[in-house]
């Protein structure tokens, strides 16, 4: 069963804000679309049109959480987290680390797992919020680096 969740935060002159809905299920097999979380018997297929950003950040918030979302497995089959819906409501700001937030929030309202302790302080010199997961900074690492081009073979004659 889906569960929809609210995120909504305000302690500087603008508030943060996201609606987030996610069905968990125990899968033998997942669909081709799922993304992985690393080091964990947990995929996840992320919402339409959501940024790569947002999806790094999403997708890290899934990998805090993962070992606890491996119980709904029962640690033998994979888990399969499907956000079915990513709304950022109007007139709040967004920023990427939102989606981390939303998602484990869900997941703890709906799904009754622990989550982690979300910190959160706003920067006015920066103008932006700063997000502590478990006690420490934190974000996705950066997406791989492209595979170098394979090398040409064969004989190039040279221009007259």
């Amino acid at each position: 069963m889906a569960s929809t969740h609210l995120y909504k935060r305000r302690i500087g002159p603008w508030g943060l804000g996201a609606r987030v809905t996610v069905d968990v299920r125990a899968v033998d097999e997942s669909p081709c679309e799922a993304c992985g979380v690393e080091g964990a018997l947990v995929r996840w297929v992320p919402p339409r049109g959501l940024a790569p950003a947002g999806a790094r950040w999403m997708a890290f918030g899934f990998g805090l959480v993962a070992g606890q979302l491996g119980a709904v497995g029962g640690g033998e089959h994979a888990v399969l987290v499907r956000v079915d819906g990513w709304d950022v409501p109007v007139p709040t700001d967004y920023q990427e680390e939102v989606a981390a937030a939303a998602v484990i929030e869900c997941l703890q309202q709906g799904f009754g797992i622990r989550g982690v302790d979300i910190g959160l302080s706003f920067d006015r010199e920066r103008n932006r919020y700063g997000f502590i997961w478990d006690g420490a900074p934190g974000g996705p690492t950066a997406p791989p680096a492209p595979a170098p081009a394979p090398a040409r073979t064969g004989s190039v004659s040279p221009a007259q």
